[in-house]
């Protein structure tokens, strides 16, 4: 459970005394709700005021010297009003300057999360877009979103839930190509290490994009799915239901090569898994679902009856071995 951000340690993050523990559960802390921010900018205001303001007036109540009878009462008064204009012009002037370098910094410094082998996770963004992540991916995102564009980076599986903005199109960046959406639902996956990747789209319109080659683009519809095959973008008609099972708990083990299925095995279960063979074992399945709450003992069971290989589990190391 995250610990409460309370307005000490957010004053310890503005004097830069936080540890490296409290400015990530900060960073983090900003991006999972608009009233976060708004607590945040509350207290850079004041912390701005106190700073910059609340030296100064011990100075002044020094520099008035002495003073008796009348003179002194009207000095007092007058005083008091200037200084209550000077404080009420400043907390404007801070606010406004505390809010622009609050928001310059949640564009400018991003947000990382990366969710550990073995779990999921859901996170919603400044602009309302929801997302769900799975094992081992990353994501990187401002905690603010301003200018023309919506930018995030995905490392790994995702599936978006678009918030419609036609003035400021959402892109999701990868290591392949950029997916470039209005307001829609798709799944992308893409795996740097793997050099896999894909965007299937559930509701609305996406246009993917390869990187190394902007000209070359697709715009897809609901149920279809672009891969990247041989350098080209390759489009083919899906259920997108059946794609996104994955945030339903459940694995889809059909027409899938036995790497690509130790890979996610590897993500969905927080496992090592060492292949002892010379040869990779062949796996013929065009279709199957299982479950992963059944665990990785029966996955890997069931996986044996499909191919031709033996296995152990090392529940010490989290290891699975295959012979």
């Amino acid at each position: 459970m995250q610990q409460e951000i309370t307005k000490d340690r957010l004053f310890r993050y503005f004097r830069g005394e936080a540890s490296r523990a409290e400015v990530a559960m900060i960073d983090l802390w900003l991006g999972e709700d608009a009233a976060h921010r708004r607590q945040y900018k509350a207290a850079r205001a004041e912390f701005e005021m106190l700073m910059m303001y609340g030296d100064s007036a011990v100075v002044k109540d020094g520099a008035y010297g002495k003073a008796s009878g009348r003179k002194k009462t009207v000095r007092i008064a007058l005083r008091v009003v200037l200084n209550a204009a000077a404080v009420a012009a400043f907390f404007l002037a801070a606010s406004w300057a505390a809010e622009y370098r609050v928001d310059r910094r949640l564009e400018t410094e991003p947000v990382s999360v990366s969710v550990p082998a073995g779990q999921r996770m859901n996170l919603t963004l400044a602009d309302g877009t929801s997302v769900e992540l799975n094992a081992g991916a990353r994501l990187v995102y401002p905690a603010l979103f301003k200018g023309k564009e919506r930018n995030v980076h995905l490392e790994g599986e995702a599936v978006f839930h678009v918030t419609h903005d036609e003035s400021r199109p959402f892109n999701v960046n990868t290591y392949a190509a950029r997916v470039q959406v209005l307001g829609t639902d798709f799944n992308v996956l893409a795996d740097s290490e793997t050099g896999e990747f894909s965007t299937t789209l559930i509701d609305g319109r996406v246009k993917v994009s390869k990187n190394d080659d902007a000209a070359v683009s697709v715009t897809l519809q609901p149920d279809q799915k672009v891969s990247i095959m041989g350098g080209k973008l390759y489009v083919e008609s899906v259920a997108a239901s059946e794609e996104v099972l994955w945030t339903e708990g459940i694995l889809d083990i059909g027409k899938m090569d036995f790497w690509r299925l130790i890979r996610q095995i590897e993500r969905t279960y927080g496992v090592d898994v060492i292949i002892e063979r010379q040869e990779m074992p062949s796996i013929d399945c065009t279709s199957g679902k299982i479950r992963v709450a059944e665990g990785i003992d029966h996955i890997m069971h069931v996986l044996s009856l499909l191919s031709d290989f033996t296995y152990s589990i090392d529940t010490r190391t989290g290891t699975v071995y295959i012979r």
